[in-house]
């Protein structure tokens, strides 16, 4: 599966797809631009369209956010609706840079109704395409989806037949995304059908690879192979070596599936090659991992290790990374203010200026008192403003701070349950026959089903709830991986939060459920099946985890599992919930726990965190 990043990279591409700028040239272009800025005669709607403009090819995101919001107050002193719309448009761009997809929604939403309002229908569509990335990084695909419809209805009653196979293909990876493959197959479809009809390689490219992704997760290999293959030549020629690892490392996995390990090592390991060479920090990261995974698989442990070791590197490194990037954005937000506050003072001076040239006539005399006293004002101004900057700056670098600590003790949590995870599968490996070693191997499943808890955590920024649908799903995924089974599980689990306090002992009795069904369940079984529904009633969560095995005698396991039992027992009481065994052909667990909706603020997250700290510790003890 493509990363976030590449997805951007393509609706980003696409977005502008019909425009001729060139951006090799963007810092010559800001330059020429700025040198007409400079002229003494513009008027006041030339000079929003200039700031605009520079703000688009400026390389530096906060100057640029400067440079826009220059432009969009000229434009409202002026009243010119169409500036002022074309104002906001770049500052949702900028603000989606840095990381602000509020603030950039915010923006597109303004100049979306300027353009309504004006009926400017190409503008609207454009807006729609940049609502469509902001919602597409928060994965709300449904809306989404939604804003490129909207955008499709526009483009197909116009002649840029490029702007419409763009968004339809935008429309085809969000559908893909969402996990409507068959709508994603349709779209895709419709731009190759275009193919012969010369349009820009790099939609038939995209198209091909997506197709072939699509056509992979439904396990349709053959079809897979041969438009990945296809998508591989075509942007290889182009010269496109992001886009040619993401597609090589998806064949990879393609041959794994196929059962071919040594073509699937071949291609990872090449995608690997170009990620380095690029310096693709990301992708060198996904594709380490799925080495790990390979050679996990083939029983080639050391190279597991080398890989393993390889992803946790550069993970580290994005992580500490994107927290240098927001500590650097807040002094760059400080300076920023600290430079309007400038700019407006300057342009004080150069007004009280004009007034002072007019009324030298009146005698050097009057200047030079004129001059002292302003000299005086100015002094008092700066002081004033210093004041208030260094407040403003103590104050956001503290919440920041607070925000970022919380993330990095999730961050530094998961990795040392992770590492104990791996010592643990590292020692079940000289344990073969050893009675030992099934306790140690439950050891590493309780261990990872707790890391992937903090993961989530420092995954999704300053929370204490963890969207429990996405999570279950990856830990019962991860433990059919595990043990290599045959079926695939069915999950109905309702769209909600829950608590970290109820997310660690909920993960661990799950854990315990689906490892002892796995493992004496479905001996002799023809056609196993196991069922896990979560539903949210009222103030009670429902765990109901259903396996067709061959049963379970609360007697008999007393005996024999006695430990998870009783683990499960303990959990569901420390959680203040019911555990009940129904009669079923095969197993049948009933868990009903008390849910609860919290309120997360900075003030309270020390606390929060420490409650956390303290409710593991007792768990892994």
């Amino acid at each position: 599966m493509k990363s976030n990043a590449f997805i951007l990279r393509i609706f980003v591409f696409f977005f502008f797809l019909s425009t001729s700028f060139s951006f090799t040239q963007n810092a010559k272009k800001a330059d020429s631009i700025l040198v007409l800025l400079r002229g003494t005669d513009l008027s006041k709607e030339r000079q929003s369209e200039l700031y605009n403009q520079i703000a688009f090819f400026h390389e530096n995101l906060d100057t640029s956010l400067l440079l826009a919001k220059k432009s969009l107050k000229i434009a409202k002193e002026i009243g010119s609706q169409k500036l002022q719309a074309a104002a906001l448009e770049e500052i949702s761009h900028v603000q989606r840079g840095l990381g602000n997809n509020n603030l950039s929604i915010e923006a597109t939403l303004k100049a979306l109704r300027m353009y309504e309002t004006l009926e400017m229908t190409e503008q609207q569509a454009a807006t729609y395409n940049q609502l469509a990335i902001n919602y597409m990084q928060d994965k709300n695909y449904p809306m989404g989806i939604s804003f490129l419809k909207k955008a499709l209805g526009i483009y197909s009653k116009s002649d840029k037949i490029g702007n419409q196979l763009a968004t339809i293909l935008n429309l085809g990876e969000m559908y893909r995304l969402e996990g409507h493959l068959d709508s994603a197959t349709v779209c895709f479809k419709k731009i190759l059908s275009f193919k012969q009809k010369n349009i820009s390689k790099s939609l038939i490219a995209y198209s091909q690879g997506n197709m072939g992704m699509v056509f992979n997760t439904k396990d349709s290999l053959q079809l897979a192979e041969r438009y990945l293959l296809d998508a591989i030549s075509i942007v290889e020629e182009l010269g496109d070596p992001y886009a040619t690892s993401v597609y090589i490392a998806e064949l990879g996995n393609v041959y794994q599936k196929q059962g071919d390990s040594n073509a699937s090592e071949s291609q990872l390991l090449a995608a690997l090659t170009i990620a380095k060479k690029e310096g693709l920090k990301d992708q060198i990261r996904d594709f380490s991992k799925k080495l790990t995974q390979l050679y996990e698989a083939i029983g080639k442990y050391d190279q597991a290790l080398h890989y393993q070791k390889m992803f946790q590197v550069y993970q580290d490194s994005l992580v500490n990374k994107a927290n240098i990037q927001g500590i650097e954005r807040i002094k760059a937000s400080y300076e920023i203010d600290k430079r309007e506050s400038e700019i407006g003072l300057l342009h004080t001076i150069n007004t009280n200026q004009r007034y002072l040239l007019l009324a030298l006539g009146g005698g050097v005399f009057v200047t030079l008192i004129f001059l002292y006293l302003l000299f005086r004002g100015n002094k008092k101004i700066q002081k004033a403003n210093s004041d208030l900057s260094r407040q403003k700056v103590i104050i956001t670098h503290r919440e920041q701070e607070k925000a970022l600590l919380l993330k990095e003790l999730n961050h530094r949590v998961k990795n040392n349950l992770q590492m104990i995870a791996s010592l643990l599968s590292l020692q079940s490996y000289e344990l073969n026959g050893h009675p030992a070693k099934e306790a140690i191997l439950a050891g590493k499943d309780r261990v990872e089903a707790l890391a992937l808890v903090h993961r989530k955590l420092y995954q999704e920024g300053v929370t204490t709830r963890i969207a429990i649908r996405e999570y279950v799903e990856e830990l019962v995924w991860g433990l059919f991986h595990g043990y290599r089974m045959k079926f695939e599980p069915e999950l109905i689990i309702e769209r909600t939060t829950i608590s970290v306090d109820t997310a660690i002992p909920l993960a661990l009795i799950i854990n315990e459920l689906v490892i002892n069904s796995i493992k004496y369940a479905f001996v002799d079984t023809a056609h196993p099946k196991l069922t896990i529904k979560i539903k949210e009633l009222d103030s009670i969560l429902r765990l109901e985890v259903i396996d067709n095995g061959k049963g379970f005698s609360l007697d008999k396991g007393t005996k024999k599992h006695s430990f998870g039992l009783k683990l499960i027992t303990s959990l569901v009481s420390q959680l203040d919930g019911s555990l009940k065994k129904k009669d079923a052909k095969g197993t049948y667990w009933q868990i009903e726990l008390k849910h609860k909706v919290h309120h997360t603020n900075l003030t309270s997250i020390k606390d929060q965190n420490d409650m956390v700290l303290q409710k593991s510790n007792t768990l892994y003890s």
